[in-house]
């Protein structure tokens, strides 16, 4: 493909050259022709303006001739310099401009003597005659060339357009065996793997398709995950030996890395398909901070204490923060700093003293699945995310850095007034303390863990794994508050279920929707069921938030 396309440019160059010759041919002609026609009457007023000047010695015609003189013999120079595509032409003109300089040098004589009339008119009359049959050649030279520019042009135009209809049929050709090359190839694919193949098919066909599949795909991979790190944790508190232990530790750092990958994979399944809308607020920087430090025990984030405060949506904020630190920890020499700084809006600062990133690389590290040389691990996902997050709340991005001078993000979010902490600090966990809650969900690990959390803060809960054991539990148990899965035996049905059971209590529990499925319709029947809910993976703090918010509500 590539060889076709250089010789059709090669094709189309010719041409080009061959239209730009014949262009600039007749631009030389028509020069020749003005030059001829004005020393053709250059010449004819001089001869007149002399055999005047003979017959009354007025210095006007004197000064008609030398003018006129002038004229000729540039023009005759032009004609000169122009016929040179011609050795007839060349000879014509030269002849020309001889003959004319004879032709004024005998008027002149005649101007400056009394020579005799009959002989000088005779002369000047041979002259004039040598002087048309010179430019008439001239002439035809002209008339010769521009039928010979022409058929050029016209051999040029038909080459050209035969390579052309060549070339368009050996493109036609390639296309053809390309597609038979492809459609075997998919078909000799489709016969090994139908199932994967139809998935990438349906996947290359939409962008929100393959983000629908990548977020469902997430949420049932990630069930086997977590249940894997549970186990790890029983384990450890199993073994005694410290090469058993030192063992279980990097099995666990190789299970959180993987359920990270997945955590970003999802995330960004969830931005591509445009699922998430900020929930607007304000938000102290310091909580956010301090959220973001609580993950990393062992000090290698520093953070400058601040009392600002922004508006923005303080998950989406907490997960920009998270992705910056975990980048500069794992790039940027094992420790972050965060800052803040008040510049009309708040520049929030995530600093590391790494290898720094060079100034080519500034905008392709925000890129999806781009890596820098030399930083093989990870999915070259979290700066995407960073990136797609910012835009959405509207907050600018930009990083700061040269090779071997760390690295400096600095995320631009909208200054809030500032308030106490005690005005957005999280709710009271004595609201839920003795509050009856059930919690329904089919994945045995998922229920136990959330119903864990709500005992931990003192909730009285009971649970079930479906709508039928849910409506035994509630002939003996009251729930002032439902925890619902919305997937409920492979089906989306928990918030059909959830109304159900609330018609079966008097007074009707509040109800709280949790799920791990985030394609757009899914989403989209969420904010319609006028249930609050949250996006596994849910933490503790998020989900007593969430019980005390709509305990208050």
């Amino acid at each position: 493909m590539a060889i076709l396309v250089l010789a059709l440019l090669l094709v189309l160059g010719s041409g080009r050259e061959s239209y730009e010759e014949a262009r600039i041919a007749r631009v030389e002609m028509r020069e020749l022709r003005v030059a001829l026609l004005n020393f053709t009457r250059a010449q004819h007023t001089a001869r007149t303006a002399g055999a005047q000047h003979v017959a009354d010695r007025d210095e006007a015609s004197l000064a008609a001739f030398e003018a006129a003189r002038a004229a000729a013999r540039s023009s005759a120079a032009d004609a000169l310099r122009l016929s040179a595509f011609e050795v007839s032409s060349r000879a014509a003109a030269e002849r020309l401009a001889a003959t004319t300089e004879r032709l004024f040098l005998n008027l002149e004589e005649a101007m400056r003597q009394d020579a005799p009339r009959r002989r000088n008119d005779l002369l000047t009359a041979a002259m004039a005659e040598s002087l048309e049959r010179d430019t008439a050649a001239l002439h035809e030279a002209i008339l010769r060339r521009s039928e010979a520019v022409n058929l050029s042009e016209t051999a040029a135009r038909n080459r050209t357009d035969f390579l052309s209809g060549v070339l368009a049929l050996l493109s036609l050709i390639v296309a053809a065996l390309a597609g038979l090359a492809l459609h075997r190839e998919r078909t000799q694919w489709r016969l090994a793997t139908e199932a994967a193949e139809d998935a990438r098919a349906k996947a290359a066909a939409s962008d929100l398709a393959k983000t629908r599949f990548l977020a469902v795909a997430s949420h049932d991979m990630r069930q086997p995950l977590h249940a894997l790190t549970l186990y790890l944790s029983a384990l450890e508190r199993r073994v005694d030996s410290d090469e058993a232990r030192d063992i279980l530790a990097k099995m666990d750092r190789a299970t959180q890395s993987m359920v990270g990958m997945f955590a970003m994979l999802l995330d960004l399944a969830r931005i591509q398909a445009g699922v998430v809308e900020p929930a607007i607020e304000v938000v102290r920087l310091q909580d956010a901070f301090d959220r973001v430090v609580a993950q990393y025990p062992d000090s290698v984030v520093e953070v400058a204490p601040t009392p600002l405060c922004v508006r923005t949506d303080p998950v989406l904020l907490d997960r920009i923060l998270q992705n910056l630190v975990s980048n500069a920890v794992r790039h940027g020499g094992g420790k972050a700093r965060i800052s803040v700084a008040p510049q009309g809006n708040a520049d929030i600062v995530i600093a590391d003293d790494g290898p720094g990133i060079a100034v080519e690389d500034h905008e392709r590290i925000f890129e999806e699945f781009v890596r820098v040389e030399g930083r093989a691990d990870g999915l070259g996902l979290g700066l995407a995310i960073v990136k797609r997050i910012a835009d959405l709340l509207k907050m600018p991005i930009r990083v700061e850095s040269a090779p071997g001078a760390g690295a400096r993000f600095i995320v631009t979010a909208p200054l809030a007034e500032t308030v106490d902490a005690q005005t957005i600090a999280a709710p009271p966990i004595e609201a839920i303390i003795g509050l009856k809650v059930l919690v329904v969900d089919d994945e045995v690990l998922a229920r136990e863990a959330v119903s864990r959390a709500l005992r931990d803060v003192g909730a009285n809960v009971r649970m079930a794994a479906n709508e039928a054991e849910a409506a035994a539990v509630l002939t003996e148990f009251k729930p002032a508050l439902l925890v619902m899965d919305l997937r409920v035996e492979g089906q989306l049905q928990g918030i059909d279920i959830a109304r159900r059971l609330s018609r079966a209590v008097e007074p009707a529990p509040k109800t709280i929707v949790v799920t791990g499925d985030t394609a757009a319709d899914t989403l989209t029947l969420l904010r319609e069921s006028g249930f609050p809910w949250l996006i596994k993976p849910v933490d503790r703090e998020q989900l007593i938030r969430a019980v005390a918010k709509e305990l208050a509500g």
